[in-house]
């Protein structure tokens, strides 16, 4: 049976605003689709169809749009109720109240090709985050990795001594993603609601099969910013459609 999804869109996005003044971010046009609709024909091609979306801000315009949208999908919606002051951390701690078996993980906002996906999909029993090898800027979540290992994780991080940027889609599979879960839930306390969901990775006492996956050349992007944004409208989608276009032409 294929791991359940777990999609984080409850933030506010403030970054980005005036584009989110009046819809949440997931749902900004990019190219011919929404950015969640990317994400959502992601799973579909890797055959994967129950979904646990986390929702807060606009989340009526969430609902609404799924369901009328993505139909043949089954689709949890649950509410982290302080969305405005609390940050991805919090977030996952919901979804993960309800669910603890293995699930892929990714935030509202990646734009992405359906191959990141499928070069999670075999693994089993670990944390597998899908890497693009580059020069991180300051603002990117970085992972450091030693003998494939990823021993560090966050925005943190030196980028002179890091591999490169986790793009926020990842698989968490059997003893690890347990491990990973049960960390989750007892960071999501006060004092923490300000911590992206990667502190509870890179608080882990036992890193052991947490690895990175390349994804470097394969088009995708985290919109967190307005450039990004335009990055992703400019560059990413075309590759995208091109590699949609060179698949049917198979």
């Amino acid at each position: 049976m294929k791991p359940t999804a777990i999609i984080l869109a409850a933030g506010v996005s403030r970054r980005m605003r005036p584009l989110t003044d009046e819809r949440p971010k997931c749902l900004l046009p990019v190219g011919p689709k929404a950015v969640i609709d990317w994400q959502f024909e992601a799973l579909l091609k890797n055959g994967i169809h129950d979904v646990i979306m986390v929702v807060g801000y606009r989340k009526e315009m969430i609902h609404d749009y799924i369901r009328t949208h993505h139909p043949s999908f089954n689709v949890r919606f649950i509410e982290n109720p302080a969305y405005e002051s609390t940050n991805t951390l919090f977030s996952l701690s919901h979804a993960l109240r309800d669910w603890s078996g293995d699930f892929f993980y990714m935030n509202a906002d990646v734009v992405y090709d359906a191959r990141v996906l499928e070069r999670l999909v075999p693994g089993q029993d670990g944390g597998y985050l899908a890497v693009d090898k580059k020069q991180c800027r300051d603002e990117e979540v970085k992972v450091q990795v030693r003998s494939g290992q990823i021993v560090a994780i966050g925005k943190h991080l030196d980028p002179a001594v890091c591999e490169g940027e986790f793009i926020g889609v990842a698989k968490f599979a059997g003893r690890f993603a347990e491990r990973f879960r049960q960390n989750v839930l007892d960071l999501a306390v006060e004092g923490n609601e300000m911590q992206f969901f990667e502190y509870a990775l890179d608080h882990l006492a036992d890193k052991s099969g947490l690895v990175s996956v390349d994804v470097t050349g394969l088009p995708c992007v985290e919109i967190d910013f307005p450039e990004d944004y335009d990055y992703a409208v400019e560059s990413v989608v075309p590759r995208l459609l091109a590699a949609q276009g060179a698949e049917r032409d198979v």
